[in-house]
């Protein structure tokens, strides 16, 4: 599996969007991590370096990367058949340095963010007839309490930079899923998009002040979708627009700088088949992470920027890996 060190650049059609160079410094270069860990080791045929964080023979899946001390994730199993067509759904967490679990299934069903402060975890959490609400789960005290509950479907809740907010995408206005941000201290909540086209995946940018998620646009020739990334001012309510080609760019997350996004993309595959890239500030050029015929999304940084946390079904069945990074682009296998 081990390739040559390459990398990929295309540029974007249309204006350059400004967005990604608005703020603070690149990010900076972190030595590897020297072999030995809990995580195999392993060369995707990209050349890039990635570490293994589970083998089921079954999906374990994470949802929204490390926690901010960069110690904890959360991660999803569904390892049967619960009755009919619906899956044993199973939550665990892992100790990132070691690679110890512990089980909270008891609680929860589903993987989800951490708190700022680490104090708390916000999921998707079925409730009655197979829907989902968002939950914020209480670490200390083991309480599940409900966030903004409706009786349509809400997904994906993630926190802001000071854990004041909470953006998730939800069902509840004529049926079309749109972007909601819910302020913990009042209760208020906020419709921040109204596209009748299919919006989610929502994540706040490091200084809180923007918020980047998908759109889907159409269908992809041959099958799949079109998806854009699309930037919500929070300050102006204006939208900037990332990408524009007839292919799925979709599950993005901001780099720690708040100028690099990481994203999944099947440009260079099949319809519904994604690798990682890298946006850069320009706007315009990407940095190719992962290659291959397979599913890599959920991608997110860790706090610290030496990895990139990602879900893959490579080897069969969905399982969680991470990206060893140096700075803006991964550590490449010098075998």
């Amino acid at each position: 599996m081990i390739g040559s060190r390459r990398k990929y650049v295309r540029f974007y059609r249309g204006k350059t969007p400004a967005v990604l160079a608005l703020l603070a410094p690149a990010l900076t270069a972190c030595s590897i991590v020297s072999p030995g860990g809990p995580f195999p080791r392993l060369s995707d045929p990209g050349g890039c370096v990635i570490e293994q964080l589970t083998d089921g023979n079954y999906e374990e899946y994470q949802v929204y990367s490390a926690s901010a001390d960069g110690r904890w994730m959360t991660i999803g199993s569904r390892p049967g058949p619960g009755g009919g067509d619906d899956l044993v759904a199973n939550v665990h967490e892992m100790n990132l340095v070691t690679g110890a679990t512990t089980d909270l299934s008891h609680v929860l069903t589903n993987a989800g963010p951490y708190s700022p402060d680490g104090r708390s975890i916000v999921v998707a959490q079925p409730v009655d007839e197979g829907k989902t609400d968002v939950h914020e789960y209480d670490r200390a005290s083991g309480r599940l309490l409900p966030v903004a509950s409706h009786e349509e479907w809400d997904w994906l809740p993630s926190y802001s930079p000071d854990g004041s907010l909470i953006v998730f995408n939800s069902y509840r206005v004529d049926g079309q899923s749109d972007i909601f941000l819910f302020e913990k201290e009042t209760g208020s909540l906020t419709r921040l998009t109204s596209d009748p086209r299919y919006e989610a995946h929502g994540r706040f940018s490091p200084d809180g002040k923007r918020i980047l998620f998908h759109r889907q646009r159409g269908p992809r020739d041959g099958g799949g979708h079109i998806f854009d990334l699309v930037v919500h001012d929070l300050d102006t309510g204006t939208e900037t627009r990332l990408t524009d080609r007839d292919y799925e760019e979709s599950y993005p997350a901001w780099a720690p700088d708040g100028r690099h996004v990481v994203f999944s993309s099947d440009v260079n595959g099949s319809p519904g088949k994604l690798n990682l890239y890298i946006l850069m500030p320009d706007g315009r050029t990407m940095t190719r992470l992962t290659r291959g015929d397979w599913k890599d999304s959920y991608a997110g940084w860790s706090p610290d920027g030496r990895y990139i946390y990602f879900n893959s079904d490579r080897a069969g069945p969905t399982n969680v890996y991470r990206v060893v990074m140096d700075g803006a682009d991964c550590v490449r296998d010098s075998r």
